[in-house]
Parts: structure tokens; sequence; C-alpha cells
């Protein structure tokens, strides 16, 4: 029960930064699409909004790059020795770890599992584990992406705001 709990956990958190990470490509790509035409329009005619809207842009596009690393699937090897599953350093709960298998490789693999009760816990532990490592590099570099995007859009704001009150001055 506590395995299930665990890996339900795992699971629901995965599927919330995958929605929060989505959630910023979307408001960063609109942003891109919708106002850096805009303001492209208008730096001609008006040179100092050239630095607010260089700002943005570099926030929106690092925040992309790190919403995209959050959602990139890891690397996988699509199959798995039979002799690190039976010392339980391998899952074939996994479908990273069996994808490239034959139906008769992975079959055995899971008879090698199921009639060892110690191979199904190190399994267990072992897929808990490595759902841990990649959710907690998910959170990290969504943290990275808001941190980002909270400060490129401050520093945006105050930049049109300097920007504006200089050249209404002159």
């Amino acid at each position: 029960m506590m395995f299930k709990t665990a890996l339900r956990n795992h699971i629901d958190l995965t599927g919330i930064a995958d929605n929060k990470a989505n959630m910023m490509l979307s408001i960063n790509a609109l942003i891109i699409t919708i106002a850096m035409p805009l303001l492209a329009s208008n730096i001609q005619g008006n040179r100092y909004l050239l630095f607010p809207a260089t700002i943005l842009l570099l926030t929106c596009i690092l925040s992309v790059i790190f919403a995209t690393l959050a959602t990139r699937p890891i690397k996988m090897l699509g199959s798995i020795d039979l002799e690190y599953l039976k010392k339980g350093d391998s899952n074939v709960f996994f479908f990273g770890n069996f994808y490239k298998m034959s139906l008769n490789q992975y079959r055995e693999a899971v008879d090698t599992v199921i009639n060892n009760e110690q191979i199904i816990e190190k399994s267990i532990v072992n897929d808990l584990y490595y759902l841990g490592r990649a959710l907690g590099s998910k959170y990290s570099q969504l943290r990275t992406c808001y941190l980002i995007f909270m400060t490129g859009m401050t520093l945006t704001v105050i930049a049109f705001v300097i920007s504006f009150l200089r050249s209404s001055a002159m």
C-alpha cells in the first residue's frame, strides 16, 4: 500500500509539473507571437523601446527553454539485461526499460521478477527512486523557468517605465 501511494503521488506530481510547464510555454508563446511584432513595428520610430523589448524577448526565450527542458522526456535504453534484473538493479515496470525487447524477452523478465519477492520490492524501489529523480529535475527546471519569467517581466516593466519617462522628458 505504501508503494502504491508513493507511486500515485509521484505520477500526480509529474502531471502537475507538466501542466505548469505547458502553461509557461503557452504564455510565453503568446507574448512572443503578439507583443513582439507590435513592439518591432514601433521600435524604428521609438528607439527607446529597443531595450525593454529585448528584455521581454530574452525573458520569453529563456522561459520557453526551461519549460521545454522540464517536459523533455528522459533518455531511455529500451531494453534491460536479465542479469541486472536478477540482482534487482533494473526495473521491468518502466516502459523505457523494455520497449525494444521482444515479447518473449519481456515475458522472461516479468517472470523473473514475479517469481522473486526481493526482486519485486527492489524493482518498485528503483521505480520510485527514478521517478523521484525525474520529478526533482522537472521541478528544479520549472522553478528556474518561473524565476526567469518573474524577474524578466519585472525588469521589462521597469525598463518600459524608465524608457517612457526618459523619452517624454526629452
